[in-house]
C-alpha cells in the first residue's frame, strides 16, 4: 500500500511540476530558518561533548557572600590550585587565566587576538589535540605560544606558522611552538591563542597583566578545572571545597564544583560565564519560532493545496467509487505532503548558507553531520509534511462520489476564510514593517554615501595614535615634503572617537557628546561658522577655557543662536565659554555635539596628502612612528577606504534578508487563496458576465477584497515600522529619515507586489466563459 502511495504521490507532483516546484522552495524557505535555530539548538546541547571523560571534568565555582547577598561565578582564585592538588580523587588541576584582547601587529596593521594563558595539563583533560607541537613547551619555554588553526590562518595566511615570532603589544614577543585543531563542536572555553602559564610572573611583575597568582580576592579573570578519578567524586569534592572557605575584606568566599556538562545551557545565576550559550528560556523562544515558521510552512501549502482542491476532487471521487476508504485516501495526501517537504530538505541547505549571511554571527554556520543531525532533520521535514498536509487530506477525503462527480463546482470547501485572511493580514503586516526599514536605512546609506563622495578628499590619511605622545611626530610628518596639512583631532567630518558629558547652563542640566579638535581645523579647512569665532591661536593645553557648539547644540539648550555666543557653560565642573556655533556636520548628522580642544584625549592624527603619493608617504610614516614607538605597529589607513567606504550597515543586510524572506512567503501565502477564491467565485463571475460586466471590473470585484486586506496590513505594519524606525533612530542618530515620503514608498513596494502576486491569478475572472461555467445550471 505504501509503495504504491508514493509511485502515485511521485507521479502527482511530477505531473504538476509548477505546483510542486513552488510548494518545494516555500517550504525550503521557511525549513531553512528553521533549520538554522535547531542547528544552533543541536550546538548549544554538544558544547563540549568532545572532551573525553566528559563525566569526570569539573569547574570550581566561586560563591561571593557580600553585604546579605550571594554572587556565583563561573571562576575561581589561583592560589586555590595548589591546595586542591593534595586531594587524592583529582587527577589533574587546569589552571586557565583569561587576558581578554591583545593587538597582534603585522605588516598590515593590529589583529586584536583573544589571549589565554593555561599549562600543559590543559591538554591531558581536556579535548582540545595539538596538530604540531609539544603542550611541555608550556612548562620550559615562557615565550611558547600555541595557536588554533583558523588564528594561525588569519595571521599568516598559508604560510607555516610554527617557529615565527610575533609581537603584542603590552606582552612581549613570542614564538609559535604549536598549532590547536579547530575544535569540531562549540566550547565554553573558546581558543585563539594559548600562553604559556610561566610567562604570567614576569608580566606582572612588569606591569603588562593584574598580579592575581597569589591574590584570593582577585579571582574573576581565572578559571580552575579538576578531573576526577571517578563521576561519583563530585559529591565529594563538594564536601571537600568547603574547607577552603576564604573570608576577604568585606566578603567571603565558598567554592562549588561545578560538571562541565552542566555549563550548557546557561545558568543565570552565574556570573561571568561569557560562553556559555543560550540559557533555557531563549532555547524555548528559538523552539516557538520553530514551531511558528512550521506553521507558516503548512499555511502557504494548505492554502496552494486548497487552490488546486478541485482538480483533485475528481480523483477522490473516483478512488472512493472504487472502493478507496477514507483513511486510504488520507494517506495518500500525506504521502504527497511528506515527500514534498523531504524534497523541500534538500534544498534547504543552499538555503541555510545564503539565509546565514544575513544572520547577525552566524556567517560562518556549518553542519556537523553526524546520524543524530540527519535523522533530526529527517524527522523535522517529516512532521513539517504531516501537519502541512493534516488539513487539506481531510477536507478532501470527506467528499462523497456522488457530490463530487455530479456538481463538482458547487462544493463549498469550508464556510469561512477568517483564520486565513487574518493570516494573510499578519504576514503582510510583518512584511511592511521589514521593508519601512529597510527603506529608511538604504535612504540613510545612500545620502551618506552622496555625501561622503562629494566631501571627504580621497588623499586624507588617518593614523591612530594608540594613547602616544604626539607632538613630535606630528612635527616630522608635517616636514615631509608629500604631506599639506596634519591635524591632531577627534574629528573629521565626522566623530572618529566621541565622548559624552554633561553640561549644565541657566540651571538646566544635559547629557551632551562631545569631540576634541584640532584649533586649526576650521581655519584649514575652511568651514564656515554659523556665527561667532575660532578658537584662539594661542590655546592654552593645561586648561580648557572655549568651546564651540553645533546647531543642533544650540537647538538642545534652546537658546537662539546669536545669543548663546558668550554664554558659559558649567563642564566637568569648570565654566567654559562658548566661542562661536559650528554647521552640523558635513555628512548630514544633526547630533548634538560640542567641540572641545584636550589635547589628552586626541585620538588619531589626519594627515592630507597631496595627490597620487599615498604609497611614499605611507612608507614614510610608518618609518617615522617605528623611530618613535617601536614597540607598537602604525595603523595607517586612507580615511575615505578605511572608515567611510563600507558603512553599510549590518542592519541593511539583516533587515533587508528577513523582508525578502517574508515577503516570499506572503506572497506564496496570498497566491493560494487567489486563486481558490476564482475557483470558487466562477459561477458567480459567469453570472456577472451575462450581465454585462466586463473584463476589467470582474477583475476588480475579486482583486478589490485582497487588496482591502493589504490595507488593512499596511494600517498595523506602517506603525510597527516607524515605531522600528523610531528604535533604529536612537542608535544610529537623528540624521535617519522617518519622513512620509520613506514609510509610503516601504508599504506602496510591498503592496504593489502583493497585488501583483494577486493579479496572477484573479486575472483569469476576466477569462470566464459563462456558457461553460453556467452549463450545468
Amino acid at each position: 500500500m505504501i509503495k504504491n502511495n508514493l509511485i502515485i504521490a511521485i507521479r502527482v507532483l511530477w505531473k504538476n511540476k509548477l505546483f510542486s516546484l513552488v510548494n518545494i522552495m516555500s517550504l525550503s524557505l521557511s525549513m531553512a530558518v528553521g533549520v538554522i535555530l535547531f542547528t544552533g539548538l543541536k550546538a548549544t546541547f554538544d558544547t563540549d561533548h568532545f572532551h573525553p571523560e566528559l563525566n569526570k571534568i569539573v569547574r570550581v565555582l566561586t560563591q561571593e557572600t557580600k553585604e546579605g547577598g550571594q554572587t556565583k561565578w563561573a571562576t575561581a582564585p589561583l592560589p586555590l590550585v595548589s591546595q586542591m592538588d593534595s586531594i587524592s580523587f583529582v587527577e589533574n588541576t587546569v589552571k586557565v587565566r583569561q587576558a581578554g584582547k591583545y593587538n597582534l601587529q603585522t605588516d598590515k596593521g593590529d589583529v586584536p587576538i583573544d589571549i589565554k594563558f593555561s599549562e600543559p595539563s590543559f591538554f591531558n583533560v581536556f579535548g582540545f589535540k595539538l596538530l604540531s607541537g609539544n603542550a611541555q613547551s608550556l612548562i620550559h619555554n615562557s615565550t611558547s605560544l600555541f595557536l588554533t588553526e583558523k588564528t594561525a590562518e588569519k595571521i599568516f595566511g598559508n604560510t607555516n606558522a610554527l617557529g615565527q615570532t610575533v609581537q603584542f603589544e603590552n606582552l612581549g614577543s613570542y614564538t609559535v611552538e604549536g598549532i590547536i585543531q579547530d575544535p569540531p563542536l562549540e566550547t565554553h572555553l573558546p581558543i585563539e591563542a594559548l600562553l604559556s602559564f610561566s610567562s604570567t610572573e614576569m608580566l606582572e611583575k612588569k606591569g603588562a597583566i593584574s598580579d592575581i597568582s597569589q591574590d584570593w580576592g582577585n579571582f574573576k579573570s581565572s578559571a580552575i578545572y579538576v578531573s576526577l578519578k571517578s563521576e561519583d567524586n563530585v559529591k565529594q569534592l563538594n564536601k571537600t571545597l568547603q574547607n577552603y572557605n576564604r573570608k576577604i575584606d568585606k566578603s567571603s568566599l565558598q567554592f562549588l564544583a561545578q560538571p562541565i556538562e552542566d555549563i550548557t545551557p546557561r545558568n543565570n545565576d552565574i556570573i561571568n560565564d561569557r560562553n556559555a550559550g543560550g540559557d533555557w528560556t531563549s532555547i524555548q523562544v528559538q523552539l516557538f519560532i520553530i514551531l511558528a515558521l512550521t506553521l507558516l510552512a503548512a499555511f502557504n501549502y494548505i492554502s496552494l493545496a486548497l487552490a488546486r482542491a478541485f482538480s483533485r476532487a475528481q480523483e477522490v471521487g473516483v478512488r472512493k467509487s472504487v472502493g478507496a476508504t477514507r483513511g486510504q485516501v488520507m494517506g495518500q495526501f500525506l504521502v504527497e505532503s511528506t515527500i514534498v517537504a523531504l524534497f523541500a530538505l534538500l534544498f534547504t541547505v543552499p538555503c541555510v548558507t545564503v539565509l546565514a549571511h544575513y544572520i547577525p554571527d552566524m556567517d560562518d554556520v556549518t553542519f556537523s553531520w553526524d546520524i543524530i543531525l540527519i535523522l533530526s532533520l529527517l524527522t523535522y521535514a517529516v512532521i513539517t509534511g504531516l501537519v502541512a498536509g493534516a488539513f487539506p487530506s481531510w477536507l478532501l477525503s470527506s467528499f462523497q462520489p456522488i457530490q463530487i462527480l455530479r456538481k463538482m463546482k458547487n462544493i463549498k470547501l469550508f464556510q469561512g476564510v477568517a483564520v486565513y485572511k487574518a493570516l494573510i493580514v499578519v504576514q503582510f503586516s510583518v512584511t511592511i514593517m521589514f521593508m519601512i526599514l529597510v527603506v529608511i536605512i538604504a535612504d540613510y546609506d545612500r545620502k551618506n554615501r552622496s555625501i561622503i563622495s562629494s566631501t571627504v578628499p580621497s588623499n586624507v590619511l588617518t593614523l591612530d595614535l594608540k594613547g602616544e605622545q604626539y607632538e613630535d611626530l606630528q612635527n616630522e610628518i608635517s616636514q615631509l615634503s608629500q604631506v599639506e596639512t596634519t591635524l591632531a583631532t577627534n574629528w573629521y567630518h565626522e566623530p572618529i572617537k566621541i565622548g559624552n558629558d554633561t553640561v549644565i547652563l541657566n540651571n538646566k542640566t544635559l547629557e551632551i557628546n562631545y569631540v576634541s579638535i584640532d584649533p586649526r581645523t576650521i581655519e584649514i579647512e575652511g568651514i564656515r561658522l554659523k556665527s561667532g569665532q575660532n578658537f584662539p591661536t594661542n590655546m592654552p593645553q593645561s586648561t580648557e577655557q572655549y568651546v564651540l557648539v553645533n546647531e543642533a547644540a544650540a537647538k538642545l539648550l534652546e537658546i537662539k543662536s546669536q545669543t548663546i555666543v558668550g554664554q558659559n557653560l558649567l563642564l566637568d565642573s569648570a565654566y567654559v565659554q562658548v566661542i562661536g556655533i559650528m554647521p552640523n556636520e558635513v555628512i548630514g548628522q544633526a547630533v548634538p555635539l560640542i567641540y572641545r580642544y584636550l589635547p589628552n584625549e586626541i585620538a588619531s592624527l589626519t594627515i592630507k596628502i597631496k595627490p597620487n603619493t599615498e604609497l611614499e608617504v605611507t612608507k614614510a610614516i610608518q618609518s617615522l612612528w617605528k623611530n618613535h614607538f617601536p614597540e607598537k605597529t602604525a595603523n595607517l589607513y586612507n580615511l575615505k577606504e578605511y572608515r567611510y567606504s563600507d558603512e553599510i550597515s549590518g542592519e541593511m543586510e539583516f533587515f533587508g534578508g528577513s523582508a525578502l524572506i517574508v515577503l516570499i512567503i506572503a506572497a506564496l501565502g496570498i497566491l493560494g487563496i487567489a486563486s481558490y477564491s476564482v475557483e470558487t467565485r466562477t459561477k458567480e463571475l459567469g453570472v456577472r458576465k451575462v450581465m454585462g460586466a466586463s473584463n476589467a471590473e470582474l477583475v476588480w470585484t475579486v482583486t478589490k477584497n485582497f487588496g482591502f486586506l493589504i490595507l488593512i496590513a499596511g494600517i498595523i505594519g506602517v506603525p510597527a515600522g516607524l515605531f522600528g524606525g523610531d528604535l533604529l533612530k536612537k542608535e544610529m542618530g537623528n540624521h535617519l529619515d522617518l519622513s512620509f515620503i520613506n514609510l509610503s514608498i516601504g508599504f506602496g513596494l510591498v503592496a504593489i507586489l502583493g497585488l501583483l502576486t494577486v493579479l496572477s491569478q484573479t486575472i483569469r475572472a476576466g477569462q470566464v466563459e459563462p456558457e461553460k461555467v453556467l452549463k450545468a445550471e
